[in-house]
């Protein structure tokens, strides 16, 4: 992995720790990216959802979720 030196707002920092369970700065940072991606893929599945409920599409392979 690469080290990369960055400010971080420790109030931000120590509130998104709580909130995650996390114990250290690298562990709360890593978690609220892993976060990000995992929600964006989400949304990103129910765009493509809607988008098929809307067209009245039923075929089954156009469901299937990607990993």
């Amino acid at each position: 992995m690469r080290t990369v030196r960055i400010d971080l707002d420790q109030q931000l920092l120590a509130a998104a720790a709580a909130i995650m369970g996390t114990g250290t700065s690298n562990a709360t940072v890593n978690e609220a990216l892993r976060r990000i991606v995992v929600h964006d893929r989400q949304l990103r599945h129910l765009e493509k959802l809607a988008g098929i409920a809307l067209s009245g599409s039923t075929v089954p392979e156009v469901l299937a979720v990607e990993v």
